[in-house]
């Protein structure tokens, strides 16, 4: 069969191929993108249920008034301490995030009033601003607990600081404002901290914990959890969409998959010229340990200009982006090796061909291996010339023992002595170093023939197969997330 029918037949399987596979590719990707939307709809609406739990918590606490400590004048102070626990721990339980706030293990007369982001805070929701920070003061100096924080209603905090900050609300006299900063530098001096690191302002405000305004709050707090809720979802949405969009683009062309078209049609191109080249001279005689210089220049120069040739005429060929992947790996090249011995055993067994022929158009087909194994790709100094024909001829001929064996009967006997021969007279050319190469590939193409025995012998049962596919899978670098490994990880795939 002449070279460019061979080339067509191999861009022809190539762009079938490529086509099937980025269209799956392609569905596998959106597939996964509306999985992982639907994923993190479902973790959020988990969330948002946590957070009103703790709402919840707050509505049952509030049903009942007459367990809630003080007078009906002073009960909004136990009140801001259970909207400061559960409103905070609602807003973080939206977002995935564990309780910042607890009452476990504070007495409901204990110093402290509740725990928040593991330090110890006492509630002070006193009407007017002055009154409030003398409660502060009063009571730091009872415990003279220097752990602990204050937290006072948030719209007492901000006067403070726009007192601090030199501008006071007007509604307060000069009087009252130097009150206030006195009672500040107070806190400052008896802690021996500034204010900001010892009192906080609470999530509520005075008004908002007073037992007639209280359910109103609780509610105004449950609708922004619904709305930042919602926003969340529809960010989810259209992050998703995003990612729809982006993967449906690579559905069309571009220019970076049009330029590796043509580097991988060239390189397909030189390699199939490379081997009919040194296909024909064996076939005119001369063994691949025997080729000199001349004739692997002969050979790299050729296949340079084949490569090119290939190149342009592919570069319109957009499907074969990518290919080079396919060739390149040392465990394709196998594959293909085997699929190739396959036939030729075939033809051995009919007596199509005899058992020189065998061996011959056996390493003809193991060449492209035998380049990818040794590392020495035609033109490249990595392997002295006239030794590169000695270890290629080594690699595949123990690469066809190893695929004949066993699968001869009577004959093999007879390929076995065939190989010997043709051994030893090539090894006696090559030095230590270059031996311990060629143990290292055989090794290597011993492993990787083993796995493939094991994984296609159809007379073995299930889970012996399944066992040597897995094997083969990592072998050939399957990403371990990928691999079906039992019946769990095969329902998980087609259940989702």
């Amino acid at each position: 069969m002449q070279t460019n029918v061979w080339s067509d037949q191999v861009c022809a399987a190539g762009i079938d191929g490529f086509n099937s596979w980025k269209s799956e590719s392609i569905a596998k990707e959106l597939d996964q993108i509306v999985q992982d939307a639907l994923m993190a709809q479902n973790q959020q609406n988990i969330n948002f249920e946590n957070a009103l739990s703790h709402m919840m918590k707050m509505r049952q606490f509030l049903s009942n008034p007459n367990n809630i400590l003080g007078s009906n004048h002073t009960k909004h102070g136990e009140v801001a301490e259970h909207l400061e626990v559960n409103v905070r721990n609602a807003w973080v339980a939206l977002n995935g995030q564990k309780e910042v706030a607890t009452f476990d293990g504070v007495a409901r007369t204990a110093p402290e009033d509740f725990i928040l982001d593991n330090v110890k805070y006492q509630s002070k929701f006193i009407n007017g601003t002055n009154n409030t920070l003398k409660h502060v003061l009063k009571h730091f100096e009872k415990y003279q607990d220097e752990s602990m924080n204050y937290s006072i209603p948030k719209d007492q905090y901000q006067v403070i600081e726009a007192i601090k900050s030199g501008n006071p609300p007007s509604c307060l006299n000069s009087k009252s404002v130097h009150t206030i900063l006195q009672k500040v530098e107070e806190i400052e001096l008896e802690t021996g901290q500034s204010f900001q690191n010892v009192v906080k302002p609470s999530i509520s405000k005075y008004s908002e914990a007073q037992l007639g305004r209280v359910g109103e709050t609780v509610s105004k707090h449950q609708d922004r959890l619904v709305e930042e809720n919602q926003r969340i979802q529809d960010e989810i949405q259209q992050e998703a969409r995003g990612r729809k969009k982006f993967t449906e683009l690579k559905k069309g062309p571009s220019v970076s998959e049009g330029s590796k078209v043509t580097v991988t049609a060239a390189t397909i191109t030189a390699s199939l010229n490379t081997i009919t080249i040194i296909y024909r001279k064996v076939k005119a005689g001369k063994r691949i340990q025997d080729f000199e210089t001349s004739d692997w220049k002969e050979v790299g120069l050729s296949s340079v200009k084949a490569g090119v040739k290939g190149g342009v005429t592919a570069s319109s060929i957009y499907a074969l982006t990518n290919l080079t992947s396919l060739s390149a790996p040392f465990a394709g090249a196998v594959a293909s090796a085997t699929m190739g011995l396959t036939s030729l055993m075939t033809d051995l067994n009919k007596n199509q061909i005899t058992m020189d022929e065998f061996v011959t158009q056996g390493q003809i087909l193991c060449l492209e291996a035998g380049i990818a194994a040794t590392g020495g790709a035609i033109g490249q100094m990595l392997i002295p010339i006239p030794i590169l024909g000695s270890i290629i001829g080594t690699v595949t001929t123990n690469f066809i023992w190893a695929y004949a064996k066993d699968k001869l009967g009577e004959r093999e006997r007879e390929l076995k002595n065939i190989l010997n021969a043709y051994s030893q007279s090539i090894l006696a050319k090559v030095d230590i170093a270059y031996q311990n190469i060629i143990l290292k590939i055989n090794t290597t193409y011993a492993h990787y023939n083993s796995l493939m025995d094991a994984a296609f012998t159809v007379h073995a049962n299930s889970s012996v197969l399944a066992a040597a596919s897995v094997n083969l899978a990592s072998a050939l670098g399957v990403p371990e997330r990928r691999i079906l490994k039992d019946d769990n990880d095969l329902e998980t795939f087609f259940l989702g």
